[in-house]
């Protein structure tokens, strides 16, 4: 889930578009546009395999949920469910599905689709980034035995979730293995998309032709490297369906390059990088939105490292960076205080204990917690044009705050990711991560629990797994939100990922498009009026 960042953001101010680059590249339709990501391109397109927003913007546009979140009132409605219910104890769930959809290929959508779809998934040896969604429903261990940490497990004679059942050609019920209140907001996640039987014959013989069922399909062949092409596919029913005829997603692999494109009137709508914070209000008047994020940004400590592993030294960390400082650097951002976005229910204003600016106690921390030996080495992104400043300005710290030697290591963030995944990466890593559903449970399950699919630094504690299940297991929501944060003061207390900050998000878009801005879902080009 949203392992780089996540999408849902909430409005804070916008230009009023009047003026602007005209058709800006998009094909010179009136109904096309394209829109940038400023991101390495996609290897290819499997929202079961994906949880970073680049391949998720894709996913949104391709593929439809379960369920939604209405953008007008903030309620979860049915988008291909007809109806989402649980029993009583909120550990069964029943999914019926609404008649008459078809995938891209004509293909009747039913839910075998869903059921085998998810158990492909849910195997351990299939090594899809999603896996880990599926650990509450019960059978998901004999899918998924013991492997060492960073290997793939390997095929066991299971093949599907005992709690995972087909009961007609459009119901499908969803066993837990304990009870679990969140789960049908947690339908709306497109990393639960079906796939047709014919992909799921040979995934990777369509991981670059991929057959969706969402608003749009792929218009023509598509490599890596390329535009993805997309129109308007006439077969989809869903609610609020997008105004756009075509869409072409273009990847840049640099921030900077892909701003500039915009100014260039090449693209139609683009992400500000924080380089252009001070000025993107002048450079673009009228063509401009903000927006408050539902992300949060950390920085990573690798639990595998035992130089890394004693608390002590991970606050030490924390209370060595100045927050302030760092976010009148980013532009635009907030220290943060905790581990959940601010705008969502649970979220207390200074939950962390360790996150004030203190070098000496910083100091005091660092020596009981016995020194450091060997340099410090922080990874950045060479796709981000400021991640290298950013890792800097984290490195000043650490080496005048707390006299650690500090060093530094720019690779391709998909690179540093793979070295993470398989526990080789060497030291300190930027992460972020935005919600998938509207739910402090979002922010803890996948970052910090032991079987978590975003746990990026490798982190275990069995009491946390512990509150997490108790949280799950409560139907009082605002009893729910209790345990849940006192999962969260766990995590701080270890603190496998230091809190950083919190970003308000801007962006660029064209006269002839007017993005969709909700409270409740953000700021999204898939779902623009056209001019």
């Amino acid at each position: 889930m949203g392992v780089t960042l996540g999408l849902a953001l909430v409005l804070g101010a916008c230009g009023d578009g009047n003026s602007g680059s005209g058709d800006g590249g998009a094909g010179g339709g009136a109904k096309s546009a394209v829109i940038a990501i400023a991101a390495d391109p996609l290897e290819y397109i499997n929202p079961l395999n994906e949880n970073g927003s680049p391949g998720i913007q894709i996913a949104q546009a391709m593929f439809a949920p379960l369920v939604a979140t209405d953008p007008g009132t903030g309620k979860t409605v049915n988008v291909l469910a007809d109806s989402v219910t649980p029993d009583k104890t909120s550990q069964t769930w029943t999914i019926k599905l609404k008649p008459g959809n078809t995938f891209q290929n004509g293909q009747k959508l039913t839910a075998k689709d869903y059921v085998d779809s998810w158990n492909l998934t849910a195997q351990g040896s299939t090594a899809w980034k999603n896996n880990g969604f599926f650990s509450k429903v019960e059978g998901y261990e004999a899918l998924n035995p013991p492997t060492p940490d960073g290997a793939t497990p390997k095929p066991t004679s299971v093949k599907a979730l005992s709690g995972l059942k087909q009961l007609d050609d459009l119901t499908f019920s969803v066993k837990l293995k304990v009870p679990f209140s969140q789960f049908g907001l947690t339908l709306q996640y497109l990393g639960l998309a079906p796939l047709p039987e014919e992909v799921r014959k040979d995934p990777d013989a369509y991981k670059r032709k991929p057959i969706g069922n969402g608003p749009f399909k792929l218009d023509g062949t598509w490599n890596p490297g390329d535009d993805i092409k997309l129109v308007k596919w006439d077969g989809y029913k869903g609610p609020n369906a997008p105004e756009a005829d075509a869409l072409t997603y273009r990847f840049i692999s640099n921030a900077d390059t892909a701003y500039n494109e915009f100014l260039a009137g090449t693209v139609d709508f683009v992400d500000v990088p924080s380089t252009k914070i001070q000025s993107f209000k002048t450079d673009a008047p009228d063509q401009w939105v903000t927006s408050e994020s539902s992300g949060a940004n950390y920085l990573t400590l690798p639990a595998w490292d035992a130089r890394y592993k004693n608390p002590k030294l991970r606050h030490a960390f924390s209370m060595a960076i100045d927050r302030k400082s760092l976010s009148n650097l980013v532009g635009l951002a907030t220290p943060a205080s905790g581990l959940i976005a601010p705008d969502i229910s649970g979220y207390r204003e200074n939950a962390c204990k360790y996150c004030d600016f203190d070098a000496a106690k910083a100091k005091t921390l660092l020596q009981e917690a016995g020194g450091f030996s060997g340099a410090v080495n922080i990874s950045y992104s060479t796709t981000s044009a400021t991640g290298q400043v950013f890792a800097e300005a984290i490195g000043n710290m650490l080496r005048q705050n707390l006299g650690l030697e500090v060093k530094y290591t720019g690779k391709q963030g998909s690179e540093i990711t793979e070295l993470a995944d398989t526990r080789k990466l060497d030291g300190l890593r930027f992460s972020g991560w935005g919600h998938d559903y509207p739910s402090i449970e979002d922010y803890l399950t996948p970052m910090f629990k032991s079987s978590g699919d975003a746990n990026f630094s490798g982190y275990t504690n069995p009491a946390l797994d512990q509150i997490l299940a108790k949280g799950d297991a409560e139907p009082d929501q605002d009893k729910a939100i209790k345990l849940y944060q006192q999962a969260e003061d766990i995590a701080l207390e270890d603190m496998p990922l230091i809190p950083l900050y919190a970003k308000q998000n801007a962006y660029l878009h064209s006269a002839k498009i007017e993005p969709r801005v909700s409270k409740y879902t953000g700021v999204q080009a898939l779902y623009s009026t056209f001019q």
